[in-house]
């Protein structure tokens, strides 16, 4: 994505961004491949492009540890960056694995469990969404010089993302309790679809450890 392109600034954020970007466009992969799931539709090319896209943010993620290995000048600490990036990793780690659980089976044939597990796909797609939007303010932030308003405005996107997680995770409860509730005519459907609900669920508490991990940044 555009907005991620590093215009000035060290190269190591330069990769952190193209990260960024990699692991938004992995949960994009994987709602989209969600939606097929719902529909009964060919879910094997959005499979393969999540691996993909997982596959492209596991090397930027290598390629970042490999640069804090040598002599480099942060405005806050390797260890701070590092678990910047690791946090942000676990986003797209976890969106291929919904995916590679939606491989598993066909998906429970309940009009209304589909229904509230896209509903709940794109809650999760929304507050990965605010988190990119979040790394564009941080990019601004850092160009700026650490500006008291762009710094503050990072602050209220990451609150955003908190926001933003929880109603994913109620979303998941809603999608949970129909299963558990009419799943006893196809126990094994109701598992797997649990499982995937299970899973996106952890995309969206992932987005918000990403999330929070910036707070020593808005806060520099």
């Amino acid at each position: 994505m555009k907005f991620f392109e590093s215009r000035i600034g060290p190269s190591v954020f330069e990769t952190y961004y193209h990260h960024a970007a990699k692991a938004l466009e992995t949960v994009e992969y994987m709602e989209r491949c969600v939606a097929l799931a719902c529909e009964d539709g060919d879910t094997a090319e959005a499979i393969t492009a999540t691996s993909s896209a997982e596959l492209e943010a596991d090397g930027l993620k290598s390629e970042l540890r490999e640069m804090m290995r040598g002599s480099i000048r942060l405005v806050i600490s390797k260890e701070i960056f590092l678990e910047m990036s690791w946090r942000q990793d676990r986003i797209a780690d976890y969106a291929e694995n919904v995916t590679e659980i939606i491989s598993f089976r066909p998906l429970y044939k309940d009009a209304q469990a589909r229904k509230l597990l896209l509903v709940q796909a794109q809650s999760v797609q929304a507050t990965v969404n605010e988190y990119a939007q979040a790394v564009e303010k941080l990019q601004e932030l850092m160009e700026s010089g650490f500006a008291t308003k762009v710094k503050e405005e990072l602050h209220q996107l990451i609150v955003s993302v908190n926001l933003l997680e929880h109603k994913a995770d109620m979303k998941e409860a809603a999608t949970a309790a129909y299963v558990f509730s009419h799943g006893d005519d196809a126990p094994l459907a109701a598992a797997h679809m649990y499982r995937v609900a299970q899973r996106l669920d952890d995309v969206a508490n992932a987005t918000e450890h990403a999330a929070n991990s910036l707070l020593p940044l808005a806060s520099h």
